[in-house]
């Protein structure tokens, strides 16, 4: 019976699919491991998949045979096998669906040659970042890491660039290491520093990269030519062998969470990787993650807090309930600041959380002109004279007369980039450059963000800004004009968010410089704490907040999205029949996005056993049902 099941292997396809078991391949001379690339035929067609191991159970029936074994060796190792499993298993998914994130295209296809990097062509390698490390904190990673053994790291530093001074330092002995970022731009900004120290050794992952780049850079990895690996969330899944090393730079930004396809959260993936290679995980940030922050609490991770904390640039706190205005959107304070900044040859930043105009509403019966597919309002362009969604981009010409009581009577609700830009040109006579996400990409050569390198004198943008710009183009004055927007939004992390955004914004003003924020919330606890730096307070505090309303990290979540063309109310009331006493159901709501009708059920519990176990039998339930599609979001980031 045991030889019977020698001949017989589970394997695993990039579709939504569970394992499959095949016959294994005649004649082949050599051993079927786990992990390795395989062809085999599904309803007649051949797909590329992975070994997952020997069947469990003798199959019945007629059973196919693997069609080819494409690779010698396993392309996954299988640390990387047992990863699959357990991604699926907490994200409430197949394990092809994991697959299918883990396996592009161009992994699957043979090179002949390989692409070798070379310094020619290459921008001029700057030097290091010469700041101030703490010795200590160095050494206990590098300790950490020629034990084998795992353990995370929480490290809280003031900058990017002091991250990457530290992992300069520690990477210089350290083999088989994967460096992750949360988006292409920080590439730009981390590689050329790495490169000085990693060589030939450093291969560059993420989803941007032309096809034959990322086949190349798949194959240096599998064949041993490049054990460094640095790249966004793609880089996790880097089929490296027994990585020693796994650092997660700015460990708290959103980029980091899949949206599209499995929800997973590279950063938590970095984690349970490190569990398994029994390597040493870093994660860093000059704002770590809330999560992070109460994991180091408990012992879950350990947290290193340099000696020095370097310097930063001093904030300042507008109350604009009371203070002085130049206009209804800016402050005297902020004005005289950007005046006084503009003459002593500075560059100014007004960031606002809005891009056009404003708000358009009739004077006369207060209505607002919404979007008929998402019903939100539409934001007033001047300039083209157009009103126009965000979320999903629809778009129409202006009206002169309001459609609900024909008044000819609008007043301009709140202010965009574009109306922040006017009246700083009326009032100060001088024109500012306009930059948002609409016009830079509009802007293929980059030409604005060209201008601010060469000193720009005054910009006016939304925050697309700083996910764009090195921050070795510092700005002397940033003033941040809405940030209660977010505090506004109906989501419990709000203030984390707000928190965030606003260190990361300081990272653009030089250490001597000055940001002003202006709020109508002065009251509220993150502007007390945000002016000193004060993380640990906040930190107490929020967690304090979440804990009183039984929020992450004191609860987990589970976010259900049902898209389908009909009604399915009742359908949705029968499959959450059987009740779980200690999960708690909210929802479903009924939402609409491009015409297509979704539900969204979030499902809260303490624990997470209890929660999985009802999501499961929720989707279990709906699986039964023709014209459905759900999506399973585990620790969803916003809902």
């Amino acid at each position: 019976m045991v030889q019977f099941l020698m001949d017989f292997f589970d394997v695993i396809f990039p579709l939504n699919i569970g394992p499959l078991t095949y016959k294994g391949p005649a004649g082949y001379p050599g051993s079927i491991m786990p992990g390795m690339l395989v062809q085999a035929e599904i309803k007649g067609s051949l797909h590329h998949g992975v070994i997952r191991g020997k069947a469990m159970n003798a199959p019945r029936g007629s059973i196919k045979e693997i069609h080819a074994v494409l690779r010698d060796r396993p392309i996954f190792t299988t640390s990387l096998m047992n990863l699959i499993q357990w991604m699926a298993d907490y994200h409430l998914v197949s394990e092809g669906l994991v697959l299918k994130s883990m396996l592009p295209k161009e992994i699957l296809e043979t090179a002949k040659s390989r692409e070798k990097m070379s310094a020619s062509g290459r921008s001029p390698v700057p030097a290091a970042p010469e700041l101030t490390t703490d010795s200590g904190v160095v050494s206990t990673i590098k300790e950490s890491i020629s034990q084998k053994e795992y353990k995370t790291y929480l490290l809280h530093v003031p900058s990017l660039m002091h991250e990457i001074s530290y992992l300069s330092l520690i990477i210089k002995e350290a083999r088989n290491i994967i460096i992750l970022v949360p988006e292409v731009a920080h590439i730009e900004e981390v590689s050329p520093y790495l490169y000085q120290f990693a060589g030939q050794r450093l291969t560059i992952l993420h989803g941007r990269l032309p096809r034959a780049k990322r086949r190349t850079a798949f194959h240096r990895i599998i064949s041993g030519d490049s054990d460094v690996v640095l790249g966004t969330r793609l880089a996790i899944f880097a089929p490296l062998s027994s990585p020693s090393f796994i650092a997660v730079l700015q460990e708290h930004n959103k980029s980091y969470k899949n949206l599209e396809g499995l929800r997973y959260h590279a950063r938590d993936i970095a984690v349970m990787r490190g569990y398994l290679e029994k390597a040493t995980v870093l994660l860093s940030s000059p704002c770590p993650s809330l999560e992070s922050f109460h994991n180091s609490g408990i012992g879950k991770y350990s947290s290193l807090t340099p000696d020095s904390k370097g310097q930063r640039p001093r904030i300042e706190v507008i109350n604009m309930k009371t203070a002085k205005k130049r206009t209804p959107h800016l402050s005297k304070r902020a004005m005289d600041a950007t005046v006084s900044c503009i003459k002593n040859k500075g560059n100014v930043l007004l960031l606002v959380n809005r891009k056009g105009y404003s708000i358009l509403q009739c004077a006369d019966c207060n209505s607002i002109e919404t979007c008929p597919e998402c019903n939100i309002p539409l934001v007033y362009h001047k300039d083209k004279s157009l009103l126009k969604c965000h979320y999903c981009g629809h778009a129409r010409n202006a009206a002169d007369i309001c459609k609900r009581c024909k008044s000819s009577r609008f007043e301009m609700i709140g202010a965009g980039t574009e109306r922040i830009a006017a009246e700083i040109e009326h009032h100060l006579h001088v024109k500012p450059l306009l930059l948002d996400k609409d016009i830079l990409q509009e802007d293929t050569a980059n030409a604005g963000l060209q201008r601010i390198s060469l000193g720009e004198e005054m910009v006016v943008g939304t925050k697309v800004i700083t996910k764009r710009l090195p921050r070795r183009d510092s700005f002397s004055l940033c003033v941040f004009l809405n940030p209660d927007m977010q505090l506004h939004l109906p989501d419990f992390r709000s203030p984390e968010l707000l928190f965030q955004e606003i260190i990361s914004t300081s990272e653009y003003v030089k250490d001597a410089g000055l940001l002003l924020i202006q709020t109508r919330m002065p009251e509220h606890y993150l502007f007390r704490y945000i002016r000193t730096y004060n993380f640990n307070d906040f930190y107490k505090e929020e967690l304090s907040v979440r804990r009183s309303l039984s929020y992450p990290p004191f609860s987990r979540m589970v976010l259900l999205t049902i898209t389908a063309k009909g009604e399915i109310e009742e359908i949705l009331m029968r499959a959450l029949a059987d009740t779980e006493e200690t999960v708690e159901v909210i929802g479903p709501v009924r939402t609409s996005r491009k015409g297509v009708s979704q539900w969204k059920l979030l499902l809260r519990s303490a624990s997470k056993e209890y929660l999985h176990r009802y999501a499961r039998s929720i989707l279990k339930s709906l699986a039964k049902r023709k014209g459905l599609t759900v999506v399973a979001d585990v620790d969803p980031i916003s809902i």
